[in-house]
């Protein structure tokens, strides 16, 4: 069956993570006190309240990462090594890089050539910092500090899935990576939208298998606006449904529909929007060789650096939240960009 994947889809299948709870009558004011080069002491100490304090706020960033699921995992190949150069090369063997050969007597094995590397992966710093000030302690504003943190945690996997997906929605495709639906004549105009979505992804499919310079074999995912969400469910369903000419085994290539609508996000009075995939489109994206294909090079994960106080605005505590990673992608080897058909699409 194939599989749906929707941040609404992930985040209905689990109860919301509560907020980190504070003993009843907690007041930050008697655990924290003034201390030089720093107001706010035990925040940066190394006592047990401190400590406690550091282990909530990694819990609260966590659960802001739940709520923004990653939607690319099953695309990309993911290397996580903190050993990784600023710079990582992308060598390609291709369907052909690896052949074996029959060895007569006295015959040579003939080595694996990598090609040269025209291609490279520059790992790039991502930050953002959370302030704590006075009247956070003045009054005792628990209620309030969960929520900012968990917001950082929803920012960072909403980067996370923008820069591995955008590649793909923002690649310029040629005539062989592409499949128009709306010009399809495989189906009757009076079909249903079902059946020409279903059709359009065959079409789709067969481009990608005899495309004779980048052959797409498969297996796929499918990368969907949520928009055509409901109809690819209905047209990909295994259920032999009324009104279809024959039922493929298109679908039986497929493994993922991912629905990915981007994300809005504001700091202060700036605004930032990661697009989505636009309604009526749709991508077919080739897994054979993912692991040249789609790269992900992490250096660090998320990690987190507490610094100094600002007293002239009252700030008594810096964080800052960080990473390193790179993301390569070859949308042309790997990608059919597909042209959802319309209720006006198909032969007369």
């Amino acid at each position: 069956m194939v599989k749906f994947v929707s941040r609404e889809i992930i985040l209905s299948r689990h109860e919301p993570t509560p907020l980190w709870e504070f003993a009843d009558g907690f007041d930050l004011r008697k655990v924290t006190k003034p201390g030089r080069g720093a107001v706010i002491a035990e925040f940066i100490g190394t006592g047990d309240f401190a400590s406690q304090w550091n282990e909530r706020r990694r819990y609260e960033v966590d659960a802001g990462r739940e709520n923004e699921p990653l939607l690319y995992e099953s695309i990309y190949n993911i290397v996580v090594d903190p050993n990784l150069p600023q710079i990582v090369p992308v060598y390609r063997l291709g369907p052909g890089g690896v052949v074996f050969e029959e060895i007569n007597e006295g015959g040579e094995v003939k080595f694996v050539t990598v090609g040269q590397s025209n291609y490279s992966i520059p790992i790039r710093h991502w930050a953002v910092g959370l302030q704590y000030s006075k009247d956070l302690r003045i009054y005792n504003q628990l209620w309030n500090v969960g929520i900012v943190e968990r917001q950082a945690g929803v920012a960072y996997n909403a980067l996370l899935n923008h820069l591995h997906l955008s590649p793909i929605l923002t690649a310029t495709y040629g005539a062989g990576n592409q499949t128009d639906g709306t010009a399809l004549t495989t189906f009757k105009a009076s079909a249903s939208m079902a059946e020409k979505y279903l059709r359009a992804v065959e079409a789709a499919i067969e481009a990608s298998r005899t495309d004779s310079t980048n052959p797409r074999r498969g297996p796929y995912d499918l990368l969907i606006s949520s928009s055509d969400a409901f109809t690819m469910e209905r047209a990909l369903n295994r259920v032999p449904q009324q009104g279809f000419d024959l039922q493929s085994s298109a679908i039986n290539l497929i493994q993922n529909v991912i629905v990915y609508d981007g994300w809005t996000g504001s700091r202060g009075k700036k605004s930032t929007t990661y697009a989505g995939v636009t309604s009526g489109k749709a991508y077919l994206i080739s897994k054979g060789y993912r692991e040249t294909d789609f790269q992900s090079m992490v250096k660090q994960s998320l990690d987190m650096a507490m610094g100094n106080p600002d007293v002239s605005r009252f700030i008594e505590e810096k964080t800052v939240w960080d990473t390193y990673l790179g993301v390569y992608a070859n949308p042309s080897a790997a990608v059919q960009e597909i042209t959802l058909p319309t209720a006006g699409s198909g032969a007369a």
